[in-house]
């Protein structure tokens, strides 16, 4: 079985000019990783690698969800440019290539992506993945190559403010 943990970004700031690559997370950014780390935490799912697009955004996303979740201690964590992909289609390659020694795996990403990596390997249609929204995929497969259509389960911000 592989598992997949596809996390969008938590709200960032349009409070000063910067290029998108560099706009930080906002206020709400700040309090709803909190939170959606904690539900995360509950899960109890432990994770071999963590991704990373390099927005500034992603990034302070993923460190407060390393720093909040206790089965993340020693993991490898990777900044990837690939992960900074609005469409998904980047995304989906990046895990379709992903070590097949690894079992389960976060990664951190944005709007699209997340929306079309949803539509594409779950039966799930139709719905948006807000900021911070943590979708988990289960696939039974050995190779990463392999996923097709799995079982997702989803949480989002709003279900738990």
């Amino acid at each position: 079985m592989k598992r997949l943990i596809l996390i969008r970004h938590a709200k960032s700031s349009w409070e000063n000019s910067l290029s998108d690559l560099n706009r930080p997370l906002s206020n709400r950014g700040y309090s709803d990783a909190q939170i959606m780390s904690g539900i995360y935490n509950k899960l109890n799912i432990n994770v071999d690698c963590i991704f990373c697009s390099p927005a500034l955004r992603t990034k302070q996303t993923a460190q407060i969800f390393i720093k909040n979740i206790n089965s993340v201690n020693k993991i490898d964590y990777n900044i990837d440019s690939t992960l900074y992909d609005f469409i998904g289609k980047n995304v989906e390659i990046f895990i379709k290539n992903l070590n097949n020694s690894l079992h389960s795996v976060m990664i951190f990403t944005h709007n699209n992506s997340c929306n079309n990596i949803l539509s594409k390997f779950s039966n799930i249609q139709g719905l948006l993945v807000p900021t911070c929204g943590i979708l988990i995929f289960e696939f039974d497969v050995s190779l990463w190559e392999n996923i097709n259509s799995g079982k997702c389960n989803y949480y989002f911000p709003k279900n738990f403010k």
